[in-house]
C-alpha cells in the first residue's frame, strides 16, 4: 500500500515526507558533500527532495554479532562515503507553525559504527510520544571523518559534517514545523562524546540551546598522546585514491597500532585536540567552562556500563563465560565503569555547575533480574528508541520496558521540551546523582 505524502517547502527545497503511521518522515536528505578527506560543503537549494529512502551509512566493518550485538545494527542499511545525509521524523500533527521542540540526534559506535538511520536509533516512537521533532544525523568515521592520512586538516572532519547538519537545521527546521530557537542535541556513547565537543567547536554559536549526554567516556579523552602518533603514523601509508574496502583494511591496521592506548584503544577514533574546529587539550576545560552558562546539560549512564564489553574485552569475556555471579568480574565491571565514564563525567559535571550551567545527572540502575548485561552501556537504547530489533537482543529489558520506556522517554522529552531537569528518582529504572 502506498503510503501518503505531504510537500514541504523548505529553504533546502520542496522535500517529499511520508506518513509511517502516527510521524511523517522524511529521510535521507543531503544536508552536504564531501571530497574524501575533505570538509564538507553545505548542500546548496534542489529543486526536489524525496525522503522515501533512509541515508546510506559512512563505511564501515560489519562485526561479527556474536561479539557483542546479537544483530545487524544497520539494519541493512548500504554504506558508502556519500552518507552526509539526515533525516527527520515529526509527529503527523506537525504543521509549518507548530513550533515544535526538536532533538538531533548525534549516533554512537566508538566513531567507527552506527547510522543514523539505523534501525536501532528509530525516533518513531519517541517523536510521537513527546511530541518533537527527531532530525538523525548520519556523519564520517574513522579514518574518513577523523584521522585520513594523519594530517592535521583530516583530524575532525567528523565534526565539521555534524556541524554543517546543525546549520541546516537551524535554517530549514522551521518549515518541518519546529522551533529553530529550541534545539537540543542529543548523543549516547562517542554521540554522547561528539556533543560535549560541540559545545566547544567553533561555529556552533547559536545551533542549538540544550545538550544531552548518555553514556559519555569522558575517561578516554586524555592520555593519548602516544597512542595518537602510532595511529598516525600507520595513516600516513593510506592511499588517498584507495578503494572503499582498502581504506577500511587500513584503518584495521590503524586500529591495531592503537593497542599501545589501552583502554583508550576502545574509541581511538575520534576528536583531535588542537585542529579545527576545536582548541586545545589545555583550554579545553577552560572553553567548558565559558560556555556552561549558555546550555542546560542532562547527563545519563547505565550502572554497569562495561558489562556490554563483555563480548569484545579477551579478559573480561573468559570472566563471563566461566560465572555469571563472579565477584572478580563484578569487581572489574565496577572498576574499569568508573574509569571511563564515572569520576570524568563526575568532573564534567561539577565544572558545568559550578561555571553557572544547570544541569542534571542521572544513574540508570540494575533491574535485578541477575542479568549479567543488567544496566549495561547502551542499555538505554531499547528504551528510548523501542522497536523490534531490540527483542533478541541481550539489551532486550522485556516486559519492563512497557514501565521503564515510556518513564525514560518522557524525561527526554520533557527536557528537550522546556529543559526541565529530573529531580525525582523513579524506582527500579532512576537514582538522581548529585
Amino acid at each position: 500500500m502506498e503510503k501518503d505524502s505531504h510537500d514541504i517547502l523548505a529553504p533546502c527545497g520542496r522535500v517529499r515526507a511520508y506518513e509511517d503511521d502516527d510521524v511523517i518522515r522524511a529521510r535521507g536528505i543531503r544536508y552536504a558533500r564531501a571530497e574524501r578527506f575533505c570538509p564538507p560543503l553545505d548542500e546548496p537549494p534542489v529543486d526536489f527532495i524525496d525522503g522515501s529512502t533512509p541515508g546510506p551509512a559512512s563505511p564501515q566493518l560489519r562485526r561479527d554479532p556474536n561479539a557483542g550485538m546479537t544483530f545487524d545494527q544497520l539494519g541493512g542499511l548500504p554504506i558508502s562515503e556519500d552518507c552526509l545525509r539526515l533525516s527527520v521524523t515529526m509527529p503527523k500533527a506537525a504543521v509549518a507553525e507548530a513550533g515544535l521542540p526538536v532533538l538531533v540526534w548525534i549516533h554512537g559506535g566508538a566513531y567507527v559504527a552506527g547510522a543514523g538511520d539505523a534501525e536501532i536509533y528509530d525516533p518513531h516512537t519517541l517523536s510521537a510520544e513527546q511530541g518533537i521533532i527527531v532530525v538523525s544525523v548520519t556523519y564520517r568515521l574513522g579514518v574518513l571523518g577523523y584521522l585520513g592520512t594523519g594530517r592535521p586538516e583530516h583530524s575532525n572532519l567528523g565534526v565539521l559534517d555534524q556541524i554543517s547538519a546543525l546549520r541546516w537545521v537551524q535554517a530549514n527546521i522551521s518549515s518541518f514545523g519546529g522551533d529553530p530557537d529550541n534545539i537540543t542535541i542529543a548523543g549516547q556513547s562517542a554521540g554522547a562524546d561528539a556533543c560535549a565537543h560541540l559545545m566547544i567547536a567553533e561555529g556552533t554559536e547559536g545551533l542549538f540551546h540544550r545538550v544531552l549526554l548518555a553514556s559519555t567516556p569522558f575517561g578516554l579523552a586524555g592520555g593519548t598522546d602516544a597512542m595518537n602518533w602510532a595511529m598516525a603514523r600507520v595513516a600516513q601509508k593510506i592511499d588517498p585514491a584507495a578503494s572503499v574496502d582498502e581504506i577500511l583494511a587500513a584503518q584495521e591496521e590503524v586500529h591495531k597500532a592503537a593497542l599501545v592506548g589501552g583502554l583508550h584503544a576502545g574509541m581511538c577514533f575520534g576528536v583531535h585536540y588542537g585542529h579545527r574546529p576545536l582548541p586545545t587539550r589545555s583550554d579545553a576545560a577552560h572553553a567548558w567552562a565559558e560556555v556552561a552558562p549558555k546550555y542546560d546539560v542532562l547527563m545519563t549512564r547505565t550502572e554497569r556500563e562495561i558489562a556490554f564489553f563483555a563480548g569484545f574485552v579477551p579478559a573480561l569475556r573468559r570472566l563471563h563465560d566461566r560465572s555469571l555471579t563472579s565477584p572478580m568480574l563484578e569487581s572489574l565491571v565496577s572498576g574499569i565503569t568508573s574509569a571511563v565514564y564515572t569520576r570524568a563525567g563526575r568532573e564534567f559535571y561539577d565544572r558545568h555547575r559550578m561555571s553557572g550551567g544547570q544541569g542534571a545527572r542521572l544513574l540508570i540502575v540494575s533491574r535485578g533480574d541477575g542479568s549479567f548485561f543488567d544496566a549495561a552501556h547502551s542499555g538505554d537504547l531499547p528504551l528510548i528508541f523501542p522497536g523490534e530489533i531490540w527483542h533478541d537482543s541481550f539489551l532486550d529489558y522485556g516486559e519492563t520496558t512497557a514501565i521503564a520506556g515510556p518513564e525514560l522517554r518522557r524525561i527526554w522529552g520533557r527536557f528537550a521540551t522546556s529543559g526541565a531537569l529530573p529531580r525525582v528518582p523513579v524506582p527500579g529504572l532512576i537514582d538522581i546523582m548529585g
